[in-house]
């Protein structure tokens, strides 16, 4: 028998711990705040967390709020992420329990759609169990560098992290802009209907993580993460003839912060991947899926970038 309770402030302790039993992963609890402060979207602690009777942790299941502006009206919806169980508690259907708890709870919030990129493993629940609906995969395309990988490194050596931390603070100056600075509107243009909405508050909420920036590089603005990789978070809107500019940008950059990898993940239905495409080939990569509480929205309609992942 479980006991389940929405989160609060208070539960991030226990999803902390949960972290480490499920992944053996260490996550501070200023990182856990950040991430799941999403008030700024308008609502946050949208997940259930499960105890057995003797309070022992079991499972988690969360989404964390979001914006989509589709055909230029905004609406709420959430990213489902954060999917964690115990190893003393699996197989006994939790996940499908709390998911359903939630998805109740984000109806009753006013949260219209919830989206995610399921690995493999958690894919066929979604599908089967959770009646999720499914759209293609993320493409990844990805650029080598001739660099020392100091990057790469700190992934597998995590004592190299804060001086790396430091490092790319450094190097990164010269083409760090603030959040004032932003060009909001380059962020939002779409071919398709559908885009997470590349505002202030979205901005406000990745610069949050660490080795995130918007740099500017021959006018061209873009939301960078340097962790394990140089990954491309999203662009402002360019035209077919600047393709070979941003590439020789991003791989510049990646150089000076010591990458040997520019990876640019996006839904085929992106602006940018028809652009990227036409010379360069992608790698499947995570499957876009959704659970659909209001039939709103057309999902093949809806554009993704590596930006809207819950761990960029």
């Amino acid at each position: 028998m479980y006991i389940t309770e929405q989160i609060t402030d208070k539960s991030y302790s226990d999803i902390q711990k949960l972290y480490q039993l499920s992944f053996g992963s260490y996550h501070n609890l200023e990182f856990i705040e950040l991430k799941y402060d999403t008030i700024k979207f308008g609502l946050k602690n949208i997940g259930i967390l499960a105890k057995s009777k003797n309070q022992e942790l079991a499972a988690y299941y969360g989404v964390f709020p979001i914006v989509l502006n589709y055909e230029s009206e905004d609406y709420l919806i959430a990213q489902s992420g954060d999917t964690m169980t115990a190893p003393n508690h699996r197989k006994k259907g939790l996940f499908t329990k709390l998911a359903k708890q939630t998805y109740a709870l984000s109806k009753s919030k006013g949260i219209k759609l919830v989206f995610g990129f399921p690995n493999e493993n958690s894919y066929p629940g979604f599908e089967r169990k959770l009646n999720w609906k499914f759209n293609g995969f993320m493409q990844r395309f990805t650029f080598k560098v001739k660099a020392i990988p100091f990057c790469e490194l700190t992934s597998k050596f995590s004592t190299l992290y804060p001086i790396y931390k430091k490092f790319v603070k450094n190097r990164v100056k010269k083409y760090q802009i603030s959040l004032e600075q932003i060009d909001f509107d380059s962020f939002n243009y779409s071919l398709v209907k559908g885009l997470i909405k590349k505002d202030r508050n979205f901005f406000k909420y990745k610069l949050n993580k660490d080795n995130t920036y918007v740099v500017s590089i021959e006018n061209i603005q873009i939301l960078i993460k340097a962790n394990t990789h140089l990954f491309i978070g999203e662009v402002s809107k360019i035209e077919a003839k600047q393709v070979k500019l941003l590439i020789k940008c991003v791989k510049k950059l990646a150089y000076r912060l010591a990458c040997s990898k520019v990876i640019f993940t996006l839904s085929t239905n992106h602006w940018l991947y028809g652009l990227l495409a036409e010379n360069h080939k992608s790698t499947k990569s995570l499957p876009t899926g959704f659970y659909l509480i209001e039939n709103t929205f057309e999902i093949k309609e809806i554009q993704f970038s590596n930006a809207d992942y819950d761990t960029f």
